[in-house]
């Protein structure tokens, strides 16, 4: 019988990309992280981390030197996991594209042809599903950070595929990377969430560089004793479905909203509530919110009354007022002044989120259905089950240039200069998502 490794490195290594769509969702993912990367160069913990390996050797896609590749996939990777505004692939537990892309498009890595690019990311796809699939929501529950431990191995999986590496040496460089995968949920609403990207980029080129060079590990980390029994969760699979070992590009979810993804479903049913009721409804007094969720599905949310930008990103009361409030958060939605902004604090006063035990959601975000109750001056009640920008509301393809145009806006303002990444994006035939060419 295959085992999963077995089956694991050969959709890997044969991971090719033919498809048309496949193609141009695996170019919109690239797309997505290297502009919402354009902004995040310049949030504290990007530039903390460019402080600490700044250089000369090479380039960030902002253009800052720092002092080697490692250092440049780095700085990248925290740059696009920054803001919280980068795609997610529900399926591998992570941010999948914010380590992937990262680690294979970075300087000086621009040797490699656009299709071997775009087929290595696909390949880092399949590791992330078909890996998460056998640790399960049990491993996230557990406190793991799947953008952590997960990303790492889908970097492992794009590097190797991309570097053409040997079945034999793509075994050794995830029992490498087993040893270099971590990544904790305690961390998140610090500038150390970001870095879990950073480091699980890294922890995926130094393993193939690694294995490359002849280091050998274990060959099986995800047999007995393994990985899979040390993180995994009691609801993970032996052997995941054939689907699993297929790049499936179309089910990353492309985030509308800067801020944790548990977030989105709440802010998409305050937005629908807003759009019926007029823009005005937030701040009539006389009128009480009552959110209800499935239980177990915004357990990350854990900042009621957030004090920081940071920790704002991590509420759900903060985001659903600023929904009411405002329309659609953007960057601006989590700046400090608009976390201490009265208005939004008073309609937090008005609102409450309560768990729905007859929903019980075993952690998974997706799952079951929101509902929005008003009350007071004016009754009514909003239901939601699908979020805003997955792959069963996708995003229009205004709103995603908006948003991708905003970031490289917003890195211009700051800069004085236009966003350097865009240059990948030219060279791998993506910018049509930008400039509206697709």
């Amino acid at each position: 019988m295959t085992s999963f490794l077995d089956r694991l490195v050969e959709a890997v290594l044969c991971c090719e990309v033919t498809d048309g769509d496949m193609r141009r969702l695996a170019t919109r993912a690239i797309a997505d992280t290297i502009c919402v990367a354009a902004p995040g160069a310049f949030e504290p913990v990007t530039r903390n981390t460019l402080g600490a390996y700044g250089g000369s050797v090479a380039a960030t896609w902002s253009g800052d030197g720092c002092e080697s590749l490692e250092a440049a996939v780095l700085i990248n990777a925290v740059a696009a996991h920054a803001l919280d505004f980068d795609d997610v692939y529900l399926v591998s537990l992570a941010h999948a594209s914010a380590v992937i892309v990262p680690a294979i498009v970075s300087e000086p890595l621009q040797t490699h042809a656009p299709d071997d690019v775009i087929a290595a990311f696909c390949a880092g796809m399949i590791a992330g599903r078909a890996i998460g699939q056998r640790l399960g929501q049990g491993h996230y529950n557990k406190g793991w950070h799947g953008t952590g431990t997960v990303g790492a191995f889908a970097a492992t999986a794009a590097v190797g595929r991309l570097m053409n590496i040997t079945p034999e040496r793509l075994k050794s460089a995830f029992a490498l990377c087993g040893s270099m995968s971590g990544g904790l949920r305690i961390n998140f609403g610090t500038q150390a969430k970001p870095v879990h990207a950073g480091l699980a980029a890294v922890a995926g080129l130094r393993a193939v560089r690694l294995a490359q060079a002849g280091v050998t590990g274990a060959p099986d980390v995800f047999g007995r004793n393994g990985f899979i029994d040390l993180y995994g969760g009691a609801d993970g699979v032996d052997m995941p479905e054939d689907a699993a070992f297929v790049a499936h590009p179309g089910d990353v979810s492309v985030k509308l909203y800067p801020c944790c993804y548990a977030a989105h479903r709440l802010i998409g049913v305050a937005m629908d509530a807003r759009e019926r009721l007029g823009a005005d409804i937030a701040r009539r007094a006389d009128v009480r919110f009552t959110v209800m969720v499935p239980a177990g599905s915004v357990e990350v949310l854990k900042y009621d009354w957030p004090a920081t930008e940071l920790e704002a990103k991590f509420s759900g009361p903060f985001n659903v007022a600023v929904a009411l409030l405002d329309g659609v958060p953007t960057l601006q939605s989590y700046a400090a002044e608009t976390v201490q902004r009265s208005d939004v604090a008073a309609v937090m006063q008005r609102l409450t989120v309560i768990e729905d035990e007859g929903q019980l959601s075993g952690g998974d975000i997706e799952f079951g259905k929101v509902t929005l109750q008003i009350s007071g001056g004016i009754v009514d009640r909003f239901e939601r089950a699908a979020i805003p920008g997955s792959p069963h509301d996708p995003p229009a393809p205004d709103a995603l240039r908006q948003k991708l145009r905003g970031c490289l806006r917003d890195f211009e303002h700051q800069a004085g200069k236009p966003f350097p990444g865009l240059s990948y994006l030219r060279r791998l035939g993506a910018e049509g998502w930008v400039f509206g060419l697709t």
